[in-house]
């Protein structure tokens, strides 16, 4: 089993519950997203039970980035699982665009993993009424804006296409039919990939590829400046990226690249209860000898204001 995502339970202080995203395997060796629910003692975890398997059987793209929303609902993602994108054939990947298919979703969860009266395809004949957006291929980001409560997410794309996007409930983001990437034989991934009336165009992409891991909006002390910007961790390109939103002109959108002095791929950024941020690393296959002293694999890093 490979694990995703950790997360407590709203009410974790009295209950002690917390859950897991991880990568669920069945006979014949087809996998899924499964959101399992448990309990910690301080030691070790009790009653271990999925609440939640997504019906998105297969072999690619799992994603599986759950997170707890100010609503105290669970956000869970799930990939397109289309075995690498390897084929000009998009009758698998399509089923993103399927609601009555987990596959290429981002869900909305009650506690007990069943779906909220409230979400948007709720009583549509059909639909899965655990979902909450749909038509992504690799979310791996979920962060809510600490002012304007909206959710927002990044996702991978394919050949380039890398994504951050401001989610509306019920909205349709368009994989595989609207794409800034190309798949991996080269080609476009529909004949009409830029924009399709009723689907929702990225707010900030990224081609080539940054494959962003991670996202953060930043509302801390430690770095008063910071306060509202966006924190985006990078596998390809290894490096942090700093995005805000805007600022005043003639560039009221700006990015910078940050840390790649560490040759690292960000896995995941967060902010710390001390303002702090803090980074999960790991090293690149083809990263050299002076980078591993640099950065061990797997490392925990926390990235301070510098002092004059």
């Amino acid at each position: 089993r490979s694990m995703n995502s950790v997360v407590l339970h709203p009410d974790f202080e009295r209950n002690r519950l917390l859950y897991v995203s991880y990568v669920k395997q069945r006979d014949g060796g087809d996998t899924t997203i499964a959101l399992a629910r448990a309990r910690f003692d301080g030691t070790k975890l009790e009653r271990v039970e999925d609440v939640f398997v997504a019906d998105a059987w297969g072999t690619g793209a799992t994603a599986g980035r759950a997170e707890v929303g100010p609503d105290g609902m669970i956000y869970l993602t799930v990939g397109d699982r289309d075995a690498g994108n390897l084929t000009d054939d998009a009758s698998f990947r399509m089923l993103a665009q399927d609601l009555g298919s987990h596959v290429g979703k981002v869900l909305r969860l009650r506690d007990d993993g069943t779906a909220p009266p409230d979400n948007p395809f709720v009583g549509r004949a059909g639909a899965k009424p655990e979902i909450y957006t749909y038509g992504h291929r690799n979310a791996q980001g979920l962060a809510w804006h600490p002012e304007t409560r909206e959710l927002w997410a990044t996702e991978i794309g394919p050949m380039g296409g890398g994504e951050l996007n401001r989610l509306v409930p019920g909205h349709n983001y368009g994989w595989p039919l609207v794409s800034l990437g190309k798949i991996y034989t080269g080609h476009l991934a529909s004949e009409q990939s830029w924009y399709r009336p009723g689907m929702d165009m990225p707010e900030m992409f990224w081609v080539p590829a940054i494959s962003p891991s991670s996202l953060m909006i930043y509302s801390g002390n430690q770095f008063p400046l910071w306060r509202g910007h966006f924190f985006i961790g990078a596998l390809s390109g290894q490096q942090l990226l700093r995005v805000a939103f805007n600022q005043t002109g003639p560039q009221p959108e700006r990015r910078e690249t940050m840390l790649t002095e560490l040759d690292a791929r960000v896995r995941d950024v967060r902010q710390g209860p001390d303002g702090y941020l803090y980074l999960a690393v790991e090293r690149d296959q083809q990263s050299g000898p002076g980078s591993a002293r640099l950065t061990p694999n797997g490392s925990i890093l926390r990235v301070e204001p510098a002092k004059n």
